[in-house]
């Protein structure tokens, strides 16, 4: 009687040990398949990506030259504030 405790024991065990494994076999094939669709959707849009990249580098370096302007208008516009003072 004893002996049969231990074998249905180790029997659910086993199998618990099975539905496990095979659980995380999905679980990693279905982030496998994530993973692949990832790459796909990044490859079809490195190009668009390296543009909007582009883009933004050309408007940030627009920018710096916007402000680079208007610090020398609003440098040249103190210096007749001075000589206006004087």
């Amino acid at each position: 009687m004893n002996a049969w405790g231990w074998q249905v024991g180790a029997a659910l065990i086993g199998v618990s040990f099975v539905i496990i494994a095979v659980y995380i076999a999905k679980l990693l094939n279905n982030l496998n398949k994530t993973l692949d669709k990832a790459y796909r959707i990044i490859d079809y849009s490195e190009r668009d990506l390296q543009d909007i990249i582009k883009y933004s580098a050309s408007i940030v370096k627009s920018a710096e030259t916007i402000i680079g302007v208007i610090t020398k208008l609003f440098s040249v516009t103190n210096l007749f504030k001075v000589l206006k003072k004087k």
